[in-house]
């Protein structure tokens, strides 16, 4: 394909956001932690965070350090956030910028992917443990082995979120990523460091996004997507699987939506699929707002998408079985991480932007690769506590900071 430079909104090509810290006085169902910090520079910056909370509590949070490393950080239960010591994922592998990084948990797997790039384009790492992080399987494993880029878009040759990866409660292993640009892929892994020569579910001369694992409750396998048309119109689709890969169905398209539909996410709520995703419809040129999209059906159909949170992008959902919760990267206004809530389902939603969360840095263009959105990770525990991670900072003041933040319930 020719090389495009688009973007879905163009007034904040490349934002960064300058308010300060900032201190709230009142109170808050919210605690937070600073999970790591460092400047804002190239070279000297913390971002790119994700998130995997295991049934006990135990917090994994995952972020790239611009120095050249995926890092994790284990937070124990427990009522106050402790993090443990930074443990470097990558430990090299990965070029000189390993970017974007993923965890996925599942019958005690946890694993760690990410993308490493160099001049001569991406890889596709990961790394799993069976014990929290205390040991590893192996070193890093390049997931596939090509000679053309792989994890990167052409949407501005943006290279984060389009890596993704999801652990069952077998232990296997998934993983998803755009390769050369044009080709959404994916491969698997019994045993957490052997990988299968990597399937194409589907090429395009169309731009592919943000692919994303879901599982539902009968065990079907979803591969979510954004699909972009132009940097104006885009939606969301996917492909789903009843046993473990071997045949697929689709693509099904699940928003139908005049602006631009982008990084979908799902939840599973009484066999009720609950799609997110960011859209600019009925936002301003400079905004976008939160939408949900619904079907009771498996995703045979989707109602109209709705709106649950002005001034959002990227979101992230998790559910406790009873009760809805979204997370996601404020774009205007205090800038402060965002929260949504739902104890109906999604018929309502609660507003509870986390406290002190500002400044998100949604949009950062730095030397290198290209251009990165650092998107809110959302998880909860099996008692119902809820996790937010996100990364905070801005240049102005040379700071940037990866969060955990967790309150109970809605």
């Amino acid at each position: 394909m020719a090389p495009r430079t688009l973007w879905k909104w163009s007034v904040l090509g490349a934002v960064l956001l300058l308010v300060g810290w900032g201190s709230h006085a009142q109170q808050s169902a919210w605690q937070s932690v600073v999970i790591a910090e460092a400047g804002f520079a190239s070279g000297d910056l913390v971002y790119n965070s994700d998130l995997a909370v295991a049934p006990d509590g135990t917090a994994y949070v995952v972020w790239a350090d611009l120095g050249g490393d995926i890092m994790l950080s284990v937070v124990p239960p427990g009522e106050a956030l402790q993090p443990g010591e930074p443990i470097n994922v990558s430990e090299g592998a990965g070029g000189d910028w390993p970017v974007a990084p993923a965890v996925a948990l599942g019958g005690g797997r946890l694993c760690i992917v990410w993308e490493g790039w160099d001049g001569l384009g991406g890889d596709i790492f990961i790394r799993c443990s069976d014990d929290g992080a205390k040991t590893w399987l192996s070193a890093p494993v390049k997931v596939a082995e090509t000679d053309t880029a792989s994890g990167q878009h052409e949407l501005q040759q943006e290279w984060d979120g389009n890596v993704d990866v999801f652990v069952d409660a077998q232990k296997t292993v998934y993983v998803t990523w755009l390769e050369d640009f044009s080709k959404l892929v994916w491969s698997k892994s019994s045993d957490g460091q052997t990988f299968s020569e990597f399937q194409v579910l589907l090429e395009t001369f169309d731009y592919l996004r943000w692919p994303y694992w879901a599982q539902g409750p009968n065990g079907t396998l979803y591969l979510a997507y954004t699909l972009a048309l132009s940097s104006d119109e885009a939606d969301v689709y996917f492909f789903k699987s009843v046993n473990g890969g071997a045949t697929w169905e689709g693509p099904t398209q699940v928003t139908q939506n005049p602006g631009f539909s982008d990084a979908p996410e799902w939840a599973f709520l009484n066999n009720t699929i609950y799609n997110v995703n960011d859209d600019t419809e009925q936002a301003a040129p400079d905004s976008a707002d939160i939408m949900l999209t619904v079907s009771s059906d498996g995703g045979k159909t989707w109602g109209k998408s709705v709106v649950i949170a002005q001034d959002g992008a990227f979101p992230s959902i998790a559910t406790d079985g009873k009760n809805l919760y979204v997370s996601f990267s404020s774009i205007i206004g205090d800038e402060l991480t965002g929260f949504v809530c739902s104890t109906d389902g999604g018929q309502t939603w609660k507003r509870d932007d986390i406290p002190d969360s500002g400044p998100n840095f949604v949009f950062l263009n730095l030397r290198g690769p290209g251009i990165d959105a650092s998107e809110t990770a959302i998880a909860v525990d099996a008692q119902g506590n809820v996790y937010v991670a996100w990364a905070r900072g801005s240049r102005e003041l040379r700071q940037s900071q990866i969060m955990l933040a967790k309150r109970t319930g809605c």
